[in-house]
């Protein structure tokens, strides 16, 4: 794979090297260790508290709906006594609390991101002033630029939501699920027949939003690439009367971002409704089978409205997961990008200590010198010449020969 594919390319999003690529950037976080600690513990404690919050409300609510029985069999108005009182406080501490460690763990995840980015930002720009002229005759300006700002978005968006919601789903799922099970195993099984079909129908789209996400990135650096260069070229677009080609170029580059964005947007934005949909009949169901549970007497009111608590937090992250995953993925290799970026071989410094030269006489002798970025794709051949003291030298050439890296060539 050549170095332009290997770092312009989007083939697959997709990492390579999945391991090599987490290990780095666990490094690049190696200074994030007392934000990640307490970004781990609050996850901890707020999926804790998701879980506990549904099954101490159905206590509450059983002890409220026994208050109200009471009070209507004696015939007295309903009153809330001490001990009620105290459970709705506590009650309405714990939803407080789950909220305040939700809004710790996301705010500290977002420094965490942008610190890293920024960081990974700062070695780019030093990389990039140390790379050969081979690497910016390989890959377009427009390009760089696009994968640069793009990948890390992409890596910053990843960490701040994406990582979050999928440690907090799967600890909020598989809690929720051992609670359900203990209440009712048959609602539960009913419940995972629906989430089995909702979980089908995402990965379907899935797959097809994956290619059609790789689709718009790859639109994105073309179009980029483009405009950065008849931009930079104008003068001499306009020297040569290309404005109608220039501009059709740039419409047929446009619109072909324009197609991949739709298709993608339309993929991202139509499962929601359809799982959604799949949910609320699954609830139905749930609903008319906890029913008569409850008639008969094997399910009390508040272990109903503590099932459905439970429904509902279980059943948007179990649809959501390929998503989640996809999007680590994504991100990853973005990350993966970005190091190879970083890893790309680097121009020879000068000499600390060059060598002086005590009288130059001004005269350059080039002898059987050939020149190129690969070997197999020379720009000069065997070339032989003498520039005298005084004299100019012209290089000569068709547009896109090589005249302008030869002439760097020279000077170097």
């Amino acid at each position: 794979m050549s170095p332009k594919k290997k770092f312009a390319g989007i083939e697959h999003e997709v990492p390579q090297n999945t391991k090599s690529t987490v290990v780095r950037l666990c490094g690049h976080l190696h200074g994030q260790r007392v934000r990640l600690t307490v970004v781990a513990l609050s996850i901890v404690i707020y999926v804790a508290l998701s879980i506990w919050n549904p099954m101490y409300s159905a206590i509450v609510i059983d002890h409220l709906w026994q208050s109200v029985q009471a009070a209507r069999q004696a015939g007295t108005p309903f009153s809330v006594t001490g001990t009620m009182g105290r459970e709705l406080v506590q009650l309405t501490v714990q939803y407080l609390f789950t909220w305040l460690f939700y809004y710790l763990q996301s705010y500290l995840m977002a420094n965490v991101a942008e610190s890293l980015v920024l960081e990974l930002r700062s070695q780019i720009s030093r990389k990039l002033n140390r790379l050969p002229l081979r690497f910016f005759d390989q890959n377009k300006a427009g390009e760089i630029l696009s994968r640069v700002t793009n990948d890390l978005d992409k890596i910053a968006e990843v960490l701040q939501t994406g990582l979050l919601k999928l440690i907090v789903a799967i600890g909020t799922i598989i809690g929720s699920l051992i609670v359900m099970f203990y209440y009712s195993v048959p609602l539960t099984l009913l419940f995972l027949v629906f989430m089995a079909v909702s979980m089908a129908v995402t990965n379907v789209v899935a797959r097809k939003n994956l290619k059609c996400a790789a689709d718009r990135q790859e639109t994105i650096a073309v179009l980029t690439g483009v405009v950065e260069e008849y931009y930079n070229g104008r003068d001499v677009i306009k020297a040569y009367n290309h404005e109608e080609e220039s501009i059709q170029r740039v419409s047929q580059a446009a619109e072909a971002n324009r197609a991949a964005n739709q298709r993608a947007d339309f993929l991202t934005n139509c499962v929601n409704p359809l799982i959604r949909l799949l949910t609320r009949l699954a609830q139905v169901v749930i609903a008319v089978v906890a029913g008569k549970a409850m008639l008969d007497g094997s399910m009390s009111v508040g272990v109903v409205q503590a099932f459905f608590q439970y429904v509902n937090q279980t059943a948007e992250p179990l649809t959501e997961a390929s998503y989640m995953i996809n999007s680590l993925q994504a991100a990853l290799a973005s990350a993966e990008r970005t190091f190879q970026l970083l890893d790309e071989e680097e121009e020879r410094p000068d000499p600390e200590y060059p060598a002086v030269v005590e009288r130059a006489r001004g005269a350059i002798a080039f002898e059987h010198v050939s020149f190129g970025y690969t070997p197999d794709r020379l720009l000069m051949k065997d070339i032989s010449f003498t520039a005298k003291p005084g004299q100019k030298i012209a290089v000569v050439g068709s547009t896109g020969a090589g005249k302008t890296t030869c002439s760097c060539a020279f000077t170097r």
